[in-house]
Order: C-alpha cells, then sequence, then structure tokens
C-alpha cells in the first residue's frame, strides 16, 4: 500500500502555496530519499503537466514505487508563473538562476534570465533551499522542456542518465550549451553532491507523446541506486 502525504513548504511571491507530495510504502526513515521538481519555469508545461500525471499516476496504483524508497514530487515550484505560463515568478525573477550558487550573478542580457537583486530573494529559492536541507535527497530529477531536449547531468549521475536514454532516447549532456548561473544543477549537482538530472522535454510536445516517451525512464529512475 502506497502512502501519499501532501505538506506545504512555503508560498509563492502571490501567496500561493508550494506543496510537496511524500510517497513511500511505510515510514523508514532509512529508506532512499528522491526528489522530482517540476514547474521551476511556469511557461515549461511540458515538465509540470508530466509530473502532475506521474503523481496521479502512483494514488490509482498504475506506477509502482520500489521498497525502500521515499519519493517526494513538487509539481510546481513556482505556482505564479505555471498559473499564468510565464518563465518567471511574480517578481520576474528566474528562479533557476536565483539560487545562492558560487557563480551567482547580477548580471544579465536577456530579461528572462533576471536572477533577482540577490541570491535566494525569491521566497520560492528560500522553499527550495529548505526542501534540499529537509529532504537530503540522493539524487534529484528537475523536469523542463527546451527546444533542444536532452538529458542534461550535473553531478555524479552519468550513469543514471545513460540508463534514461535508454529508454527516451534522448542523449545525456553535462552542459546544456549556454552559462547558469544560480541553477538548480550547479547548486545541488556541482557544489553539493547531490546528483542532479534537469529533464530537458521537447518543447511543445502533446502531453500523451511527453508521457509515452519518458514515464518509463523516469519509473526506472526510481530503482536506479538501489
Amino acid at each position: 500500500m502506497v502512502i501519499v502525504k501532501k505538506s506545504i513548504i512555503g508560498y509563492s511571491v502571490k501567496n500561493q502555496p508550494i506543496e510537496i507530495f511524500k510517497i513511500s510504502k511505510d515510514e523508514n526513515s532509512h529508506n532512499l530519499q528522491i526528489l522530482f521538481i517540476a514547474g521551476v519555469h511556469g511557461n515549461e508545461s511540458e515538465g509540470f503537466l508530466f509530473l502532475q500525471r506521474f503523481l496521479e499516476e502512483i494514488k490509482h496504483h498504475q506506477i509502482p514505487i520500489p521498497d525502500n524508497v521515499t519519493l517526494w514530487i513538487c509539481p510546481k515550484l513556482n505556482p505564479d508563473g505555471c498559473n499564468e505560463l510565464r518563465r518567471t515568478n511574480q517578481n520576474n525573477v528566474d528562479l533557476n538562476r536565483n539560487l545562492p550558487t558560487k557563480d551567482w550573478s547580477p548580471t544579465f542580457v536577456d530579461p528572462k534570465y533576471y536572477p533577482g537583486p540577490y541570491a535566494a530573494s525569491e521566497p520560492e529559492s528560500k522553499a527550495t533551499l529548505v526542501m534540499i536541507e529537509n529532504i537530503q535527497p540522493k539524487f534529484i530529477i528537475s523536469f523542463h522542456s527546451y527546444e533542444f531536449p536532452m538529458i542534461n547531468y550535473n553531478g555524479d549521475c552519468f550513469d543514471l542518465a545513460k540508463e534514461m536514454s535508454k529508454y527516451n532516447f534522448l542523449e545525456p549532456k553535462a552542459d546544456i550549451g549556454y552559462p547558469t548561473p544560480g541553477s538548480l544543477g550547479t547548486y545541488c549537482g556541482l557544489e553539493r553532491n547531490i546528483p542532479t538530472i534537469t529533464l530537458e522535454i521537447l518543447r511543445g510536445q502533446e502531453p500523451v507523446h511527453v508521457w509515452d516517451q519518458h514515464s518509463k525512464a523516469v519509473i526506472k529512475a526510481l530503482e536506479f541506486y538501489l
């Protein structure tokens, strides 16, 4: 029997709750902790629609949760942006440039990459930091979309990326192709040794095709470190 518990890890700029779901077969504190995040960029609906369906499939017992695994799902880290299909949060900050990485910089060229007035300035970023600290995940998958789909990996997870690629046929890449200061991949994968996959789904792909391409790869990821 799978246990699903919902909690709130913080609130957005517009005071919308940022929800997280804890999923496991038991309350064993020694379980392998896994974190899935989507909706960091609210205009990348391919990611958060996939993760919402993944959560519903788990609730309806269509996706098995392995023994000794606790899965945490945050379907919409940026609820304000997701509700308006806008990349940034309500303060026009790109949350994937706002985390307190060593390379964080206030400099930006394109407004869509605005990193905020200072690192971790946004309530959604603060919620992210608390979430990571409390969960201490073994690895993270963050669901995004991009015109050039790939499995972007940061930290010691090339083997995981290769395993996922067997099922979704995307190329594992350590570099997305441009600088990403203040990103989750840098903060967790490179600076804290938490293997982090940024799954870049094809932008504009229909939800049913996203599901067909990626669901098995994500299910296989749940088992990978057992």
